[in-house]
């Protein structure tokens, strides 16, 4: 629940520094209940509390009407008054003994100019201050910590969700620049924005780039240049080898109408090399 608090307040303030211009620190209007509201839950000092809520610095306010009734109000009250006295007075406004419920209503009137956050716990307060201008963040003392009330001009969810005036250009605006209206598609919208048409592109040519002729024959030159042999073995093993060596050796008698066949050397013989034809085969005795 803190995590979904936090993302209100900081979903909130947003809000308010988009269309309403509040800035930190922030210029935090307290009363008389909320500081008493504070001390009793012992949450610690107003002004410490306020700044850890709402993730920035703050200043403390209160009027002169607040600060008069607390002191009135007897020992119960004592440290709420305490903390008024700390902090700093709104100019202007109602003298006492006019109700402190009046002397607030009057700090925020014209569209809460000084831009105060008011924190209260009275609930005509709050309903008052919410109706009369959206200008007014309310903050109250929950049992769970500090809430605040929502926007009241936002209507759902985010910034753009308050009601806008479409105010685009006249049409003598328009004929002035030379544009013309058009109607999108998509719901009806008129823009003046016309948008580029994608343009047919073709394939990559990289990808599709033919593979140039010294790197082909430098291929076939590098692939095809010697036998593979696999480990342990001498080049020349094998009938192929021998064949391509020394030519073919015929086995039986060529007037006898034997078959003609390539003989393989035969076991334990090998070669030598000599002079003359270069390859010569000996006995394996």
């Amino acid at each position: 629940m803190r995590v979904k608090r936090a993302r209100k307040v900081r979903k909130y303030l947003r809000y308010y520094r988009t269309c309403h211009g509040f800035r930190a620190p922030y210029k935090v209007l307290v009363d008389g209940n909320f500081l008493h509201a504070v001390s009793q839950m012992k949450l610690g000092h107003a002004k410490d509390v306020l700044a850890k809520y709402l993730g920035a610095p703050s200043k403390l306010f209160t009027t002169r009407c607040v600060a008069h009734e607390l002191k009135s109000m007897g020992a119960e009250f004592k440290e709420a008054s305490f903390a008024a006295r700390r902090a700093e007075e709104v100019k202007g406004g109602p003298d006492p003994p006019t109700p402190a419920f009046d002397s607030v209503v009057a700090a925020v009137a014209g569209d809460n100019a000084e831009r105060f956050i008011v924190c209260t716990q009275d609930e005509k307060l709050r309903r008052k201050l919410m109706s009369d201008s959206a200008h007014v963040p309310v903050v109250f003392c929950h049992t769970s910590g500090l809430q605040m009330e929502p926007p009241s001009d936002a209507t759902g969810g985010g910034v753009a969700s308050q009601s806008e005036r479409a105010g685009g250009l006249s049409e003598g605006e328009r004929l002035a620049l030379g544009q013309e209206e058009v109607v999108n598609a998509m719901g009806g919208v008129r823009t003046n924005v016309r948008y580029k048409k994608p343009k047919a592109r073709g394939p990559n040519p990289l990808s599709v780039k033919k593979k140039s002729e010294n790197k082909r024959s430098a291929t076939r030159e590098g692939g095809g240049g010697g036998a593979r042999t696999s480990p342990g073995t001498s080049p020349t093993d094998g009938p192929g080898m021998h064949s391509a060596l020394n030519g073919p050796r015929w086995s039986g008698n060529d007037g006898g109408g034997g078959k003609k066949e390539p003989s393989r050397p035969a076991a334990g013989r090998g070669f030598s090399m000599g002079r003359g034809r270069g390859l010569s085969f000996g006995g394996g005795g």
